[in-house]
């Protein structure tokens, strides 16, 4: 690609170039070299190693060579040096950037590994109340889902498996309708706590509409506490404050702060590097386009004056 910007040519301006061509012997002063040589620049971006390098960076290699023929259109490099330049800010333009993006892409991937951490808690704070939710609903299983249920030893041995995940006094009351639905008989052989519960057979087998009631009772006990379990397991409490939500994000991000600033750092040194770069091309820029006094300039004279100056 040219550095040069070409005049659109006319067809009597082609015509007349084909007929000098043969006449010319190239470029004489130094300027004219200068654009001869400025009209044959390439960078050296355009390398194999170079694109498979941003390609396997995720990024686009088209799109540097956009930007870097955009800076080209703007400074308009002259020579090598300046082109050099050029090429130089642009890949420090595309190294800020890229400090930029992983700095957020750390920020993204810290507050995910965050989020799944919470989540893996969760999962192991939940596991005791699943095994209690189950052996719950083995209990309602053995004991409710009959409409004419039996409470014998087998369905006593589920009971007592639970009987540690409930409150003291929620036991006693799904106990005292077990008894309620056991055979005609002593509590004896239904179990120890059965025994300790009702030592001297108190509690009678209840029969009838009594008996269905105790049934229905004992039915809506279990329900509620599996779908209290169910509740802090699958409903776990939200925080609807979004103050308190924001809250809690920075203070993830500030766990990784350490990696962010070196990020920044690496951010603020490029955009430190392009000032310089640009700062040290227009002044080039500035010194080229300076006239010089060719004729004076080995002159004592010409020495003295600017020196003096």
């Amino acid at each position: 690609m040219s550095l040069v910007k070409k005049h659109k040519m006319t067809e009597k301006k082609l015509a007349a170039n084909r007929l000098n061509g043969p006449k010319s012997r190239g470029a004489v002063t130094p300027e004219g070299k200068a654009r001869a040589a400025a009209a044959n620049l390439r960078h050296g971006y355009y390398s194999k190693s170079a694109e498979v390098a941003l390609s396997a960076l995720g990024e686009d290699p088209a799109e540097f060579k956009r930007r870097l023929e955009s800076l080209a259109d703007t400074y308009e490099p002259a020579n090598a040096l300046e082109m050099g330049l050029v090429m130089q800010l642009a890949r420090t333009l595309w190294r800020m950037e890229r400090f930029h993006r992983m700095a957020e892409s750390m920020a993204v991937k810290h507050l995910e590994q965050a989020r799944k951490n919470k989540e893996i808690k969760e999962a192991i704070f939940c596991m005791p109340l699943i095994e209690k939710m189950e052996r719950l609903e083995e209990l309602y299983r053995a004991t409710c889902l009959d409409q004419y249920p039996i409470v014998g030893p087998e369905e006593m041995q589920v009971f007592e498996k639970c009987r540690g995940d409930l409150p003291a006094e929620k036991a006693k009351e799904i106990l005292e309708l077990l008894l309620r639905l056991r055979k005609p008989g002593a509590a004896e052989d239904l179990g120890p706590a059965a025994k300790r519960l009702d030592p001297d057979g108190e509690i009678p087998a209840a029969e009838g509409e009594e008996r269905n009631a105790a049934w229905r009772d004992l039915g809506r006990v279990l329900a509620f506490e599996i779908e209290a379990l169910e509740k802090r397991i699958f409903e776990p409490d939200e925080d609807p404050d979004e103050a308190r939500a924001q809250f809690d994000r920075d203070e993830i991000l500030a766990r990784g702060q350490e990696k962010a600033a070196l990020m920044n750092r690496g951010e603020e040194s490029s955009l430190r590097q392009v000032l310089r770069i640009t700062h040290l091309l227009m002044n080039i820029k500035k010194v080229a386009r300076t006239p010089k006094n060719i004729e004076n300039e080995g002159c004592s004279q010409y020495v003295t004056e600017n020196k003096g100056a």
